[in-house]
């Protein structure tokens, strides 16, 4: 797999590797834990967290566990857009946002541990053209120091669905990870980002048709290769990850953990891939560190929490297989 991605940062100047990550949608998160829960009746919750969140920022904190600096650019909204910028400084996290009017973005995240996650996802301050230049601006301020680039979350209403596909190619020999869904990751792939990620519904929603075994995902996942992407990593929840590249065709399994919650494992499995970029290790190699920070997140109650002291005991524990 050695050569799959450009490494633009030297393994031995730790000071010049940074990730940008571009999450247009930034939010509020409000973390409430509650066993048993069901619809219909009414709880008590045990506890209840406020989190500056968002796919970008979840991802930054993961990438703390590896000291890799992580800049995050994006848009916040409305009275939670101070409170999402405090929350980050208290969590020493790198943003440079675009604030805009519009109500706020909250997102509401309802946990059973071990058992369930329900997660209610507030749409976003619609964006105008002077809010999206200023975006666009910050890409730009950023980019040139950047190791590599993500892409990440879902897009606020007005926001130009041509625009990751523009940051791709403004990228230039950086790697970029496209981990946004719908249109947008279309045109975003046709820009040959270096990996193409979503998970199985979105995949499954993006061909218009189920996709219900890997070897189905396999094939799948390859029409993404071959409009563009370098390579396309397709998460499947407990039962893993494929990753299909030039070099082949890999069905990884996780590690088994206690589950507390698996809301933000795919951000932690974002930022693993993307350190393992930065870093210039080969793909697979930063696929399955990737999967070892999704499997310490998966056994901590706030997304985007990895411990740096599991990750090579992880590492040993996820199983690959080659798929024909």
């Amino acid at each position: 797999m050695q050569g799959c991605v450009p490494s633009p940062a030297s393994k031995s100047d730790p000071e010049s590797r940074m990730i940008l990550c571009v999450s247009p949608n930034l939010c509020y998160d409000r973390v409430i834990v509650v066993r048993g829960f069901r619809t219909g009746v009414v709880h008590r919750a045990e506890s209840a967290t406020w989190l500056a969140s968002g796919k970008g920022l979840n991802v930054a904190r993961a990438a703390t566990a590896f000291d890799i600096p992580v800049v995050v650019t994006g848009f916040v909204s409305g009275e939670a857009a101070p409170a999402v910028i405090r929350g980050a400084r208290q969590l020493r996290l790198t943003l440079d946002p675009v604030r805009v009017g519009g109500p706020s973005r909250i997102c509401t995240l309802i946990i059973d541990p071990g058992r369930s996650e329900t997660v209610v996802n507030e749409p976003g301050a619609e964006v105008d053209a002077r809010a999206v230049r200023a975006l666009r601006r910050r890409v730009s301020r950023h980019l040139r120091p950047a190791s590599a680039v993500v892409i990440a979350g879902s897009l606020p209403p007005g926001f130009p669905a041509d625009l990751p596909a523009a940051i791709i190619k403004r990228a230039g020999s950086r790697p970029v990870i496209l981990d946004t869904p719908g249109e947008a990751f279309r045109r975003g792939v046709a820009a040959r980002p270096a990996v193409a990620k979503l998970n199985r519904d979105e995949l499954e929603a993006t061909l218009g048709r189920r996709l219900p075994v890997p070897s189905d995902i396999h094939r799948a996942a390859r029409e993404f290769l071959d409009q563009g992407a370098g390579a396309v990593v397709v998460t499947l929840g407990p039962e893993g990850v494929v990753l299909v590249s030039p070099d082949g065709t890999w069905l990884l399994r996780p590690p088994v953990v206690e589950r507390v919650s698996a809301i933000g494992a795919g951000d932690s499995l974002t930022a693993g891939l993307a350190v393992g970029l930065v870093r210039g290790i080969p793909l697979l190699d930063a696929v399955i560190l990737g999967m070892a920070a999704a499997a310490s997140d998966l056994s901590t109650l706030l997304p985007g929490t990895v411990n740096a002291g599991d990750i090579d005991a992880l590492k040993a524990r996820v199983a690959v297989e080659r798929m024909e």
